[in-house]
């Protein structure tokens, strides 16, 4: 765990210990399906603005058309997920297209970032009983959120105003809210999202800080999904 995912998780349990009827709720927000320069890179403006740092799950065909962005994201602490080589619905895959969406995208990540992406993030959040299996031949794991709250940004027929009512709905400690990065209404209600979130205690984390810090200190109460 680094020093930024040690005081997180600090902070947590302080928050939590000294105002246990409003208790701080880990979240992490993550962006899929880039990069692209002329979504990200506003993206990345804004984040920056905010001083949040959150999670990029990115699609190997579009790493290969913008490593530069891939690289910005990256320097600016955002973490990055494995987010498949092509964006295929996993399920529709036999055995060995499966192991090469996952293995090429993770190569590819690799040689760009200089490290390994630690979780794959599966496409269309599809996880059947052959995935967690080809996802460790490319030594990573899948990120399994205790709790997923969907924006529904990917549904152009959802308004500016449905998406920000959605991320904002039902948050849990544990939650991580499913944005994409193409969305320009998404960007837009970026600012009014994170608004409404931090006045209900949320404090915002990557993949990594969010798993680390619920293994260090777990939500009491069943897990629930949305």
């Amino acid at each position: 765990m680094n020093m930024r995912s040690l005081m997180m998780v600090f902070l947590t349990m302080t928050a939590t210990i000294l105002t246990p009827a409003s208790p701080i709720k880990r979240v992490a927000i993550v962006f899929d399906d880039g990069p692209r320069p002329a979504d990200a890179e506003p993206l990345l403006a804004l984040l920056a603005q905010e001083k949040i740092h959150v999670t990029f799950s990115l699609v190997g065909d579009r790493v290969d058309e913008n490593p530069a962005t891939v690289k910005a994201i990256a320097a600016a602490g955002h973490e990055i997920a494995n987010h498949s080589q092509t964006h295929a619905h996993p399920r529709d895959l036999k055995d060995a297209a499966l192991d090469q969406e996952v293995a090429t995208a993770q190569k590819k990540l690799t040689a760009i970032l200089g490290h390994a992406p630690r979780w794959y993030w599966p496409p269309f959040i599809e996880i059947d009983d052959r995935l967690p299996a080809a996802v460790a031949r490319a030594q990573l794991a899948v990120y399994l959120p205790r709790k997923i709250v969907a924006s529904m940004d990917y549904d152009t027929s959802v308004s500016a105003a449905e998406i920000l009512r959605r991320a904002t709905t039902g948050i849990e400690d544990g939650t991580v809210i499913l944005n994409h990065e193409w969305r320009a209404e998404t960007r837009q209600q970026l600012p009014a999202i994170l608004a409404e979130l931090r006045r209900q205690n949320c404090v915002f984390l990557t993949f990594s800080e969010l798993h680390d810090s619920l293994a260090a200190f777990p939500v009491s109460g069943a897990v629930s999904e949305k």
